[in-house]
């Protein structure tokens, strides 16, 4: 066996050598790979914040695993005359790595000979996580990328680029349009007219792009003491958004708390496959120790599959832990804001950030961030952007459906700025873990849930939707219509529904 590794990734190179008959009849994943010939590989670490990972490969490609999803890891098999083989990818986001060693240990299971082979011998069970052997890693260069490259927040001319390497330093984003010759710059995490070099998450604004346009970018890390830079990591790329109006589809998620395997689920749809982007509504993490739980509850996952850019809103969960910050470290405007606007294909976004779970005890703090906010909104809507776009919409994680429902503190954000006729054609939004949607004119709300269906629906001039918990919506625009379609957490498709474009004209909307 071989094993060597790369800044994300573990991988084993398996030659299991057989003098009987392979048995590799075991081809379905779950415990049904534990038969025939296979291996079995543990890591884990005992004491007061023990843990542990098991996972197994079959002959004949089944594949098993604890406290980790099959959809996180990759494993390859075949069979010769005299052997079979695994190559085995896993990703270290997986293993909550402190050190630079891990207890490790692999098992095989010779069916045939009706053998079992071990490295270390543990005693009566596999499992005895206290007697692994150890594995020894060499730290990496500081410049290996560890987590993303993201792209997220995107509007018609800028995106954000954000990733994390293994050691602080100065790094840069080079990038061009697709066709281009010539490589830009855009420096990340910019100061004071230099460059920050004591930090590894690395954030970087590319500005003045070609709406509709196909990008590629590469990473580098500097070192000015030295004179020197490392290698470019290989080709990305993005496309920035339509700056004028035409058709489109977008995927919308929230409400995962860390389920991987459900993002990878969503990711593998028809939706997903034909969406420009992805919106986040909020939720994707359960709650917020730090900014590993971001890397490990979605993020690491979605980018084995997902290249596209994504925008991303705050929910409340995020703001649970000690580490509630590390969402605004990640994904936050330059001021620390969670609230923005972006356009695509002549629909005006607005995202506000009024979900969070805040300190009772700092009640200042939280009224002040949302006068702030308010104050924003209505500069918002004096611009050009916001008064000629054929459709605007808001995101809010908690959204409008019922007063019953509480999210007064949305109403209070945008009431007499957004609640009038014609102002805003579309409210989406998650956190009550149903699907739940409001029409104007109607008191009764149409859902998923008889519990919420029993409250008064808001009286509101737009519709509102909710997305279900582990679930997904579609929003396309297709000509001077607006349709959402929402799925249930099998990929079911539950409702339809579509949204003319407001009557109220432009002129008038200046009046307001």
């Amino acid at each position: 066996m071989r094993i060597f590794r790369n800044a994300t990734h573990l991988f084993l190179n398996i030659q299991a050598r057989e003098t009987s008959k392979v048995i590799a009849n075991a081809r379905k994943d779950g415990y049904a790979a534990l038969a025939g010939d296979h291996v079995e590989i543990f890591f884990g670490e005992s004491g007061e914040n023990g843990w542990y990972r098991h996972f197994a490969v079959s002959a004949g490609g089944g594949r098993f695993s604890e406290f980790a999803e099959l959809s996180d890891w990759e494993a390859v098999t075949a069979v010769a005359d005299d052997r079979w083989s695994a190559e085995i990818r896993l990703p270290l986001s997986l293993l909550p790595l402190t050190g630079e060693s891990v207890g490790f240990n692999i098992a095989r299971q010779r069916s045939a000979a009706k053998q079992l082979l071990v490295w270390v011998h543990t005693g009566s069970a596999f499992h005895n996580i206290d007697r692994l052997g150890r594995l020894y890693f060499l730290p990496p260069e500081p410049e290996c990328v560890l987590h993303g490259p993201w792209v997220c927040q995107p509007d018609s001319t800028s995106v954000e680029i954000g990733w994390e390497t293994a050691g602080a330093g100065a790094t840069v984003v080079e990038y061009r349009r697709k066709g281009e010759t010539e490589f830009r710059i855009a420096y990340a995490d910019p100061v004071s007219g230099t460059i920050r070099r004591d930090k590894s998450l690395h954030r970087a604004r590319l500005k003045n792009l070609t709406p509709g346009s196909e990008y590629e970018y590469r990473l580098k890390m500097l070192f000015p003491e030295l004179g020197k830079e490392s290698p470019a990591t290989g080709l990305f790329s993005f496309r920035t958004n339509a700056g004028s109006a035409r058709d489109f589809s977008l995927l919308l998620t929230s409400d995962l708390h860390c389920r991987t395997g459900e993002l990878m689920r969503i990711l593998h749809t028809q939706e997903a496959d034909n969406a420009d982007f992805a919106i986040l509504l909020g939720d994707m993490v359960t709650a917020s120790p730090g900014r590993r739980i971001y890397y490990d509850g979605f993020l690491d996952a979605m980018l084995r599959k997902w290249r596209k850019p994504f925008v991303i809103s705050t929910g409340n969960h995020e703001f649970r832990g000690c580490g509630a910050g590390a969402w605004f470290d990640l994904f936050a405007e330059r001021d620390g804001s969670g609230y923005f606007t972006f356009s695509h294909g002549g629909v005006f976004f607005i995202v506000l950030d009024v979900a969070g779970d805040y300190n009772p005890s700092l009640p200042e703090l939280e009224k002040a961030y949302r006068t702030r906010q308010r104050e924003w909104l209505q500069t918002v809507t004096e611009t050009g952007d916001f008064l000629h776009a054929d459709f605007r919409v808001v995101l809010s994680h908690e959204a409008l459906v019922s007063p019953e429902l509480g999210s007064h503190a949305v109403f209070e954000m945008i009431d007499g700025l957004l609640t009038g006729p014609g102002v805003i054609d579309l409210m989406i939004g998650g956190h009550e873990h149903c699907y739940c949607r409001s029409t104007p004119g109607e008191k009764a709300l149409h859902g998923n849930s008889p519990k919420l269906c029993r409250y008064p629906a808001w009286a509101l001039p737009f519709p509102v939707v909710l997305n279900d918990y582990c679930a997904h919506l579609e929003l396309s625009r297709q000509g001077d219509v607006l349709t959402v379609r929402a799925f249930d957490s099998t990929g079911k498709n539950i409702d339809s529904f579509s949204v003319a474009q407001a009557v109220q004209n432009k002129t008038d909307l200046e009046k307001v």
